[in-house]
């Protein structure tokens, strides 16, 4: 039988084609099990591997990982030079009843890829997707219960916040957790120490401070953000963003348009709604429109070289006026 398992999160395939072949061979060892990581492997080897016959067992299970040959992706590794596909294709089309081989893909399926194709035919393929974001809360809850203390429901609504809705970097922050808990739960304290919060709420705070006259948090927040490796122009293009947003809101307000009406009408979160009336108390009505522009002269100084990245950005923070 052969099996191809594919999705976007290696824990996941690797988890379930673990799973499978503990049903059929509960007890493992150099006679009827074997595995590969096809990024060290050539694909001929693989091939090779699965027309032996098995020596002292009845059958033989054949892991491969990584058959990065089977993706979709247009980056993918290229095979060897003196590599090939078609002794794999060749067992694929005519598999044999003594070898249980598990084909596992760390990406999209190609389903042009012949050796899909003949798998499809003769053996099983798998998708298995990814959780929706909605459904993130419960599976760190699950991993980390798993794997080291758990989570607090708090703390891990509060991972699922930072992360944005990066699927890549949850599971990130769900491998650095593993490590940290030491057999106990997660708090929200620990989440706020180790995950970083998203850009785009960095920018609101940062915002934020600015409208209040906090100069010192202003620059902190910046601080912060830059240890992470933050270039200056993604956080200015954001921070004038959040300007831009105040300014909708400014011209709804002005228009008699209630809370409720605005959200709806720029389909924002009424939190943020609310957070921007509040700060338009401290703007003078010409105050947007100069600061966009001081921001647009802190990026063009910076791309043209004229001064430092760091020293125009926080220059603009210390002068800023509302």
């Amino acid at each position: 039988m052969i099996t191809i398992l594919s999705s976007a999160d290696p824990e996941m395939a690797l988890s379930r084609a673990k799973k499978m072949i503990a049903k059929d061979f509960p007890v493992r060892d150099e006679t009827n099990y074997v595995s590969f990581n096809m990024t060290m492997t050539p694909v001929r080897e693989l091939a090779e591997e699965c027309e032996f016959l098995p020596l002292g067992a009845d059958k033989k299970c054949v892991l491969a990982e990584n058959c990065f040959f089977l993706a979709k992706s247009k980056t993918k590794p290229k095979l060897q030079k003196d590599d090939s596909l078609d002794g794999l294709l060749a067992f694929c089309k005519n598999p044999s009843e003594f070898v249980d081989l598990y084909l596992l893909v760390y990406d999209e399926l190609d389903p042009k890829n012949e050796i899909v194709h003949a798998v499809a035919s003769t053996g099983s393929v798998k998708e298995i997707p990814i959780p929706e974001p909605k459904d993130w809360i419960e599976y760190a809850q699950k991993y980390l219960k798993a794997k080291s203390g758990g989570i607090d429901g708090d703390a891990a609504n509060e991972l699922v916040r930072r992360v944005g809705g990066d699927y890549g970097r949850f599971m990130g922050e769900l491998h650095k957790l593993e490590n940290y808990g030491n057999g106990e739960p997660i708090s929200l304290k620990a989440i706020r120490m180790l995950v970083a919060p998203k850009l785009e709420d960095n920018a609101f705070e940062l915002s934020n401070h600015l409208l209040k006259g906090n100069v010192g948090w202003a620059l902190r927040v910046y601080r912060e953000v830059k240890i992470r490796g933050t270039d200056e122009i993604r956080l200015i293009n954001m921070l004038a963003n959040q300007f831009r947003f105040l300014d909708m809101v400014r011209f709804l307000d002005a228009k008699g348009y209630t809370s409720r009406d605005i959200t709806a009408e720029l389909k924002e979160k009424p939190w943020r709604v609310e957070f921007g009336l509040r700060n338009l108390y401290s703007l003078k009505p010409d105050s947007i429109p100069r600061i966009l522009e001081e921001l647009y002269l802190c990026e063009k100084s910076i791309l043209s070289g004229e001064v430092d990245a760091g020293f125009a950005f926080e220059s603009f923070i210390v002068n800023y006026q509302a």
